[in-house]
């Protein structure tokens, strides 16, 4: 997630309303405000109020009255029971859900079963994630409020998060729920509703129990049946059996659905104001040129491979990826395109690199200079800056605006993005050591085989590539210190609601990890006898991302830099509360785009890990639309809080729009995360300015 983003293709070869809502438990009417930059945290802290900014399209916000003692509502979950030898059948869970102030200001999620075991990883993630995005639509913090959901069955899945979300905000809200609703769908952080399997029989089930109007998730109207394996109209469906589907886009209208009444949502500023300002975009193209001249240091062996015979297919592979994103860096440059043109440029970097790192220790074993090809292998940091100088220039900063401190937390996110690489790389050196010592006393003929380069090059290009993106994650981390520079309102944190924003976070993306373990990673090391370690450094070594989550779910207790930050900088250090917001948010919105990916969308992926199909594409088609609204929505929210857009917000807007527009579809996937990071950067202002 960020502004050097893209899916790692090479690696699959080597391994709008503002009233109407009624409202329970208050006298208080609605009311509309306009507030200037950080003006709403008197209103968005005090226990019986909403803010839900930019409601209008002059700036205006609607306060709303919230019930001041706890609320208890209950919705049905629906569910798919696999019959074994039998057909697949649906059913429903009662699932009661309990809201209210939260005086002392811990995280304070519960979660409750009926029946010890009840509740599987993957519906408990599911809490917690509806829980923080039920606070966010009221303009709350996680922790201005506590949470409970009560199973009173056994249930796992995430496919009744986002009737969870809505169940939440209907009892934030005091308002009733309709008994002969429910709805199916994952709740994405951004707040759109993703697809989710077994449709059909799981409305068949809720119209045997009474449901009367079932929501899905946009786009999926042809449904696909567990049990029959064929495709299903669901609104046909519903309507035989005397009941209504309705399709759903977002927490919005799961909350419209199961209520009847309409809460105020933000309106989407104008897609021009997502554009750079002069001053960023100038910043931007210094950059640019820089790497344009590391770039073109490296060119001339890339150039050299078109004549130089036939290479190792890895090497093909990485020639190619490398030419790809230069070409598009220039294309993108012409256009204007600069934020995405500079990571592009990065990205040509880093394949470049890793490309001629790979030819010329091939070179050293065909010469039979193996312990040469071993000494380059360990010689990886490519620019000279270690993840230990990057974080102490970042903790050294002393921002006095808001502008700075989302820049500090920028950088700190490219530069554990880049630690977490480099630790990624080391145990890729350890492997690809080995095969290299294998090579030893080889024959000399043997050594200059074409099927001895085979296996060295897919052996060693792994640790390279690695080492490579851990490079520029790290010099990213350094400039966007210099490009992502904003002066923006003055503004001091307070640094208690930070870490306890970083505990809200770090929980929910704690249990995101949990669920894609238990998703993927579990059932890995199952299959190949091995310890869940080692089932996790073998998907990390396709989704490096995953490594990211579950590396910064639990930065507050990893040894070594971590804790040496720690102790170096104090525990309730400003360097240290950011750092820790910016790793707990890293966990959960790397872990969220996991489960979007791999359990919601389907992802299929082809030999070379490219993805080539989605089992939901028109739900993506969709989902992909609302993500887009949603960033501009939440930078206008960003603009009243905080005075102005952040630059990264728009920074990761563009990214996304220039490759949904033109990329495939791993391009469109990534385009997705990115309107996402938009977003939370938008939502981590708005956090910063009630706070």
């Amino acid at each position: 997630m960020g502004i050097l983003s893209a899916r790692w293709g090479v690696l699959g070869a080597l391994a709008v309303s503002c009233g109407g809502a009624q409202h329970g438990g208050s006298d208080v009417q609605p009311r509309v405000v306009t507030y200037g930059p950080l003006q709403l945290k008197t209103d968005a802290k005090t226990p019986g109020l909403a803010v839900i900014l930019g409601t209008d399209a002059h700036n205006g916000s609607t306060v709303l009255p919230l019930p001041a003692t706890n609320t208890k509502t209950q919705v049905d979950a629906m569910y798919v029971l696999m019959g074994g030898t039998g057909p697949a059948t649906g059913g429903m869970t009662p699932v009661k859900l309990v809201t209210a102030p939260n005086p002392d200001k811990s995280v304070q999620v519960g979660i409750v079963e009926e029946f010890a075991g009840g509740t599987g990883e993957q519906w408990r993630a599911g809490v917690w994630v509806a829980a923080i995005i039920a606070a966010q639509v009221l303009g709350k913090d996680l922790t201005d409020v506590t949470f409970s959901a009560a199973s009173g069955g056994y249930i796992d899945g995430a496919s009744a998060s986002g009737l969870m979300a809505g169940g939440f905000l209907a009892a934030l809200t005091g308002t009733p729920i309709d008994p002969t609703v429910t709805m199916t769908g994952i709740i994405n952080p951004d707040g759109t509703i993703g697809p989710v399997g077994g449709i059909p029989e799981k409305f068949l089930g809720s119209i045997a129990k009474g449901k009367r109007r079932l929501g899905y998730p946009i786009g999926m109207r042809m449904a696909k049946s567990e049990a029959t394996g064929e495709d299903v109209d669901l609104v046909e469906l519903a309507k035989q059996h005397g009941a209504e589907a309705v399709e759903i886009a977002d927490v919005h209208e799961a909350y419209k659905l199961l209520t009847h009444k309409t809460l105020p949502d933000t309106v989407p500023v104008a897609e021009t104001d997502m554009a750079l300002d002069p001053t960023t975009s100038a910043a931007l193209e210094l950059k640019y040129k820089d790497w344009q001249k590391l770039l073109a240091a490296q060119w001339a062996p890339i150039v050299q491979l078109d004549s130089a015979g036939k290479q190792p297919t890895v090497v093909t592979m990485l020639r190619d990826a490398a030419k790809e994103y230069a070409d598009k860096a220039e294309a993108l440059h012409k256009q204007g395109e600069l934020g995405a043109a500079y990571s592009r440029m990065l990205l040509a970097w880093t394949y470049a690199t890793t490309t001629n790192a790979v030819v010329d220790i091939l070179g050293k074993v065909r010469a039979g200079h193996v312990d040469a090809a071993m000494s380059a292998l360990n010689t990886l940091d490519k620019l000279g800056v270690t993840s230990n100088q990057v974080f102490e220039k970042i903790g050294a900063m002393k921002p006095n605006t808001l502008g700075g401190h989302l820049q500090m937390m920028s950088a700190f996110k490219a530069a554990l993005t880049g630690w977490v690489y480099h630790g990624l790389a080391s145990q890729a050196v350890a492997q690809a050591s080995a095969a290299l010592e294998g090579m030893q006393g080889v024959a000399p003929s043997t050594l200059a085989s074409a099927d001895t380069a085979d296996t060295i090059a897919s052996a060693i290009a792994p640790a390279l590539l690695y080492s490579g993106r851990a490079s520029a994650e790290t010099a990213l981390a350094v400039q966007q210190l210099d490009f992502e520079h904003e002066d923006s309102v003055m503004y001091m944190c307070s640094l208690p609601n930070v870490h306890r924003m970083s505990t809200s976070f770090q929980s929910a993306g704690a249990a995101g990890v949990n669920y894609f373990d238990q998703l993927l990673v579990e059932p890995l090391a199952k299959q190949y006898e091995m310890t869940a370690d080692q089932a996790r450094q073998r998907f990390a070594l396709v989704e490096p991302d995953y490594l990211v989550a579950f590396t910064t779910a639990k930065l507050a207790d990893d040894e070594g830099l971590p804790q040496e930050l720690k102790a170096a900088w104090g525990e309730h250090s400003l360097a240290w509360g950011l750092l820790s917001l910016a790793g707990s948010q890293l966990a959960y919105f790397n872990a969220s785009e996991l489960i979007a990916k791999y359990y919601s969308l389907g992802v299929h992926t082809d030999d070379n890990n490219k993805v080539d199909k989605l089992e939901y594409e028109q739900a993506f088609t969709n989902m992909l639309a609302s993500a887009e609204r949603n960033a501009r929505a939440n930078a206008r929210a960003a603009r009243i809080a905080a005075g102005a857009i952040p630059i990264q917000a728009k920074l990761a807007y563009q990214l996304a729009t220039v490759e949904r527009a033109s990329g495939d579809l791993g391009d469109k996937i990534d385009a997705l995360t990115e309107f996402w990071a938009s977003s939370a950067f938008s939502q981590t202002a708005v956090m910063l300015a009630r706070n």
